[in-house]
């Protein structure tokens, strides 16, 4: 395979101890300050397959994977994702044809963990919307509250995503980075799709 100019790697979900989802990204970044991963649209990745459940039906339910996946097209805006090494979030803004999202979207999740395939982390389910203002909005509340109502995440662990959801409101109060950021410093951001590699699911 060619090496690509900026190189990829491999950023999977992980939920019950199995992978949820995995894709290849572009790496723009990888440093002390963040990690700064780009995927364009058309990416094709994979993701788990079985029982889903919650408010809008697209939640793995406790025990519902049934042991496949199917092949997944990141469809839409090519998405960049920025993650401080040790925080429990990333943030995520989509470049459209009219430039960036004004708003950043921080997905609540566990500390990226750095693996020989690229990175492994866990969503959390509940999201912060932030503003350009320092104002925010949090998501999918109700999903976080069926997680716990179904057992698939513990009162204890339903604590530590309101403690990420706390800093991270911080965080967007402060305009601390990357919210202040040049996101257009990222750039040139590559157009080419990318295609999940063989072993992608290897742990």
């Amino acid at each position: 395979m060619p090496q690509l100019d900026p190189p990829s790697t491999l950023l999977r979900w992980i939920s019950d101890g199995r992978i949820s989802s995995a894709y290849e990204h572009y790496v723009l970044e990888d440093s002390e300050r963040c990690i700064a991963l780009w995927q364009p649209a058309g990416t094709i990745g994979r993701v788990a397959t079985g029982e889903r459940g919650g408010p809008r039906g697209r939640n793995m339910v406790p025990g519902g994977w049934d042991g496949g996946y199917v092949e997944h097209t990141w469809t839409g805006d090519g998405v960049l994702r920025v993650y401080v090494p040790g925080q429990p979030w990333s943030t995520w803004r989509w470049l459209t044809a009219d430039g960036w999202t004004t708003h950043a979207y921080v997905n609540l999740e566990a500390p990226w963990t750095r693996t020989r395939l690229g990175f492994d982390t866990a969503d959390w389910i509940l999201d912060v919307i932030a503003e350009p203002d320092g104002s925010y909005s949090l998501k999918d509340e109700d999903e976080l509250e069926w997680a716990q109502a179904s057992g698939k995440f513990s009162a204890e662990h339903v604590s530590a995503v309101e403690a990420a959801q706390r800093d991270a409101i911080a965080a967007i109060e402060a305009h601390a980075f990357p919210f202040d950021a040049d996101w257009d410093a990222w750039s040139p951001l590559p157009e080419q799709p990318l295609a999940i590699a063989d072993g992608w699911d290897l742990r």
